[in-house]
């Protein structure tokens, strides 16, 4: 390639200007995601130099591939589009962020779903294990470099946790991975019921994505999608001065329901309380499985008077539930904790008075709701 003739894309090589468009696509990606860190580095979540790192890795990955590229270099490996190359970097970039995240550091999980989806429509099934292999691995050196080296910033039992949470999320989309590539063999090769197979590819991306936001079992949301929803809450509720009630919901015994009738009892159970439950509340409010047999709700606009009433209605219609095809005797009763958020208080302290609360619920009898003690400003 001639210096004095360089173009930024190739005149004579359709294949090539491809692969380096989809590079520049890439390249936004990491452009938004620097946007992102610089917002964190605003918030104190990271310090210049840390940023600065951060920055000169991924300025040194896009160039290094544009490069690449660029000089036919990548046409000497079996996959000329690089496409393994590229993902393994991105994770390391953001396992890069990881390191430095501290408390925000599964937030920076949430930067890589993206990558997962191109890599599962890129990938076949082996080359997604290969990539979700690597990010395992990547993740676990992580952890052990945290404990090593900063361990007053990690929360050992957490993050493994969200490792085995991403351990079954890649499971997941490996297997999906196979399921869209089978599809695109299809296509490819019978090139016959075209729109019918666009509409399965449109059905198992949307799976994707409900995937990513709502819990297996129950269908309703999961514990980190109502994590980031409570958040979004909370920074409306500092801008407009809204306020919002979160609500603890146990399964009231639900350990004798499982060794009286059995697992698959205690999962018809939970599916009935989370779809009942769920339906009863507005469309602005939301609900999901914060873990085990319990349930978060969250009701916007609404005052711990409100969220009493609504959650009155909710153990009610729990009360009501009846389990013929199990047994007539099978009864399930719920125990509510209440708090109503504080407006310029943290997520956390209001979920602590609701579990204060829930504990007071039990401790009084269960089957009922209680309500944390508000002092408003």
């Amino acid at each position: 390639m001639n210096a004095s003739s360089f173009a930024l894309f190739p005149s004579n090589d359709r294949d090539q200007e491809l692969r380096l468009k989809r590079f520049l696509i890439a390249s936004g990606a990491y452009a938004m995601n620097m946007c992102f860190v610089l917002v964190c580095w605003a918030m104190d979540y990271f310090t210049t130099s840390e940023v600065t790192g951060y920055v000169l890795l991924v300025l040194a990955i896009n160039v290094g591939i544009y490069l690449t590229i660029r000089t036919d270099f990548n046409k000497r490996f079996a996959d000329p589009s690089l496409t393994f190359v590229q993902l393994a970097l991105a994770s390391l970039s953001g396992l890069y962020l990881m390191y430095f995240g501290d408390a925000v550091r599964s937030t920076f999980l949430l930067l890589g779903v993206a990558a997962f989806v191109f890599g599962m429509l890129r990938f076949k099934t082996r080359g997604f294990i290969y990539l979700s292999a690597f990010i395992l691995g990547g993740y676990a050196i992580l952890i052990a470099l945290l404990v090593q080296f900063r361990p007053a910033d990690i929360t050992l039992r957490v993050d493994v946790l969200q490792w085995m949470a991403l351990l079954v999320t890649m499971a997941q989309f490996t297997y999906l991975a196979g399921f869209i590539g089978n599809l695109r063999r299809k296509v490819r090769d019978n090139n016959i019921e075209l729109e019918k197979r666009n509409g399965e590819l449109e059905a198992a991306l949307k799976q994707i994505s409900d995937m990513a936001i709502r819990d297996e079992l129950t269908g309703v949301y999961n514990r980190r999608y109502l994590m980031e929803r409570i958040a979004e809450e909370t920074q409306r509720c500092i801008r407009n001065g809204s306020v919002f009630c979160i609500c603890i919901i146990d399964i009231d015994f639900f350990k004798q329901i499982n060794d009286t009738y059995g697992h698959l009892v205690g999962d018809e159970v939970l599916r009935k309380v989370a779809t009942t439950a769920s339906g009863a509340l507005r469309q602005t409010d939301f609900f999901g499985r914060f873990g085990g047999e319990e349930f978060v709700m969250v009701l916007t606009d609404t005052l711990a008077e409100g969220a009493l009433t609504s959650a009155e209605r909710v153990r009610k219609c729990i009360e009501g539930l009846a389990f013929p095809d199990v047994s007539d005797k099978l009864k399930v009763t719920i125990s509510i904790g209440i708090a109503e958020h504080a407006r310029r208080g943290e997520p956390e302290a209001t979920f602590k008075c609701a579990d204060d609360a829930l504990y007071r619920a039990k401790e009084g009898g269960r089957n009922r709701c209680v309500v944390a003690v508000v002092e408003r400003g």
